[in-house]
């Protein structure tokens, strides 16, 4: 067997992602608030890019377009050509020293003694915040503030305890029967329930702390609490041997606690929303414009592209000056590609959807990721990206763009309508229902098919369960006794 060197000739076609397209492609998929950290970080890294904030030049994305256009079509590097000489190390000595005053100006006019603003910003307290606030304020001895601080640090977002006593008692170094009588006396803290090990435990300490003593809702939820889903009130009356009205009003009581006492301090702070997009109506149309309230305005140093074309700045630092620029032009080029695409998506979006803005969700017209790209004349994933984590403002409220992309659904005449009427046309047939006798999935989907929609009775089920709206059994009122 010989060793023979071959040359062989092979054509492929593959995509290579340059790291400007994949800057480009990261910017596009960011939100609002994550793109002006990401403007704020480029700023704060490269020392060629600057907010625009003063009027001394009025060069700004425009040239920089200009200049990375010229770069990518000509073979020749843009900056070749210098002139001036900028004495390098006296430019960055001012540019410390002016810093340095600054910051000696900013901390000059703050008292050292000044109280630090950060500890008086508010924030929502906590269930753990709540709970420690009662334990330190109470009358419980050390040991029993010892014990009552360890359940309620093992206690989850709803406020029921994780851990078993036999730990608790382990953890705090007492007695189980010790432990217990603590956790009784957490329990009847606010708010009453929290540190319960089960939902019905947690429900008849506040029938406990509600009656002070035995009550028929307690007597339901101790003796026949895994029945409740399943059961009518005229069969709880029959098991618990007492009048169909009396049952209705212990169950009205049921119905009216709180299966997660602790969930009311753990409910996470709703994050604000920027709209990407602004839709504003224009007479009889809709005009579309980029939010730009707020971002920073970038455009190149002029300062440091001079000393990046000055002949006589050292190599070293040229040749890292002429990168950074480069890079401040890709970054540019891709906030301004990403401003470009948006618009045109939304521009899009709002043109099909323009029926839904005027009349409302039942007028939402069927819409998929590919009619946009096909009108746009981009690929699927980049709308896709586009309408990620982006929201737009609108007549109708700040929507999610994904909000206005639904799928078909088939009718008697061939035609598609959207799921988003579907679901408005259940709710408005579940609103003018009897209460005596509301519509079953199966007759709402015999309504919707008399109606020309062909919907399964499992797909009606799907809907009226996203629209939050209970079976017929529970939509059903009770007959009067």
């Amino acid at each position: 067997m010989t060793l023979q060197q071959k040359l062989n000739l092979k054509l492929q076609q593959k995509m290579v992602l340059t790291p400007s397209l994949q800057q480009a492609i990261r910017l596009l998929q960011l939100t609002r608030l994550e793109l002006q950290d990401e403007v704020t970080q480029e700023i704060e890294t490269n020392p060629v890019l600057e907010e625009a904030t003063t009027v001394e030049e009025p060069e700004g994305r425009e040239e920089a377009e200009k200049q990375a256009e010229a770069e990518e079509t000509s073979e020749v590097d843009p900056m070749e050509s210098y002139a001036e000489k900028i004495d390098v190390e006296a430019y960055f000595q001012d540019y410390l020293e002016t810093s340095m005053k600054h910051r000696g100006g900013d901390s000059a006019e703050v008292p050292e003694d000044s109280p630090d603003a950060e500890r008086y910003l508010s924030r929502p307290e906590s269930l753990a915040d709540h709970m420690e606030w009662q334990i330190s304020l109470s009358r419980l001895s050390p040991a029993e503030k010892q014990v009552a601080r360890t359940i309620a640090g093992n206690l989850n977002e709803d406020g029921y305890l994780m851990v078993s006593l036999e730990e608790i008692a382990a953890a705090a170094g007492c007695s189980h029967d010790f432990a217990t009588n603590v956790l009784g006396l957490v329990q009847r803290m606010d708010p009453v329930g929290v540190a319960a090990r089960n939902v019905k435990e947690c429900l008849l300490i506040q029938l406990d702390e509600l009656y002070k003593g035995e009550s028929l809702a307690a007597t339901i939820i101790r003796d026949h609490f895994e029945a409740l889903g399943r059961l009518s009130e005229e069969q709880v009356a029959q098991l618990v041997g007492r009048r169909t009205d009396e049952v209705r009003d212990a169950m009205a009581v049921i119905r009216h606690l709180d299966p997660k006492p602790g969930l009311r301090y753990n409910n996470p702070v709703n994050p604000v929303i920027e709209p990407d997009v602004i839709v504003e109506k224009d007479g009889d149309a809709y005009r579309v414009r980029l939010n730009d309230d707020g971002m920073p305005k970038l455009r190149l140093s002029s300062r440091y592209r001079q000393m990046a074309e000055s002949t006589g700045t050292e190599a070293d630092a040229q040749a890292y000056l002429k990168e950074k620029v480069r890079s401040a032009l890709w970054f540019l080029k891709g906030i301004e590609e990403r401003h470009r695409t948006i618009y045109n998506v939304a521009c899009q979006v709002v043109d099909f959807q323009k029926d839904f803005l005027d009349k409302g969700p039942a007028y939402m017209k069927p819409l998929i990721l590919r009619d946009v790209a096909d009108r746009v004349g981009v690929h699927e994933s980049t709308v896709s990206r586009v309408v990620s984590n982006k929201y737009m403002q609108t007549p109708r409220g700040i929507l999610p763009m994904k909000y206005f992309f639904t799928t078909g659904i088939s009718t008697l005449d061939g035609a598609d309508v959207s799921a988003m009427r579907v679901k408005e046309r259940i709710k408005t047939l579940v609103e003018s229902e009897s209460p005596r006798s509301p519509f079953s999935d199966q007759r709402l989907a015999d309504i919707l098919k008399r109606e020309g929609i062909l919907l399964a009775r499992r797909t009606v089920a799907k809907y009226r369960e996203e629209l939050n709206i209970p079976t017929s059994a529970r939509r059903k009122a009770p007959a009067i006794t």
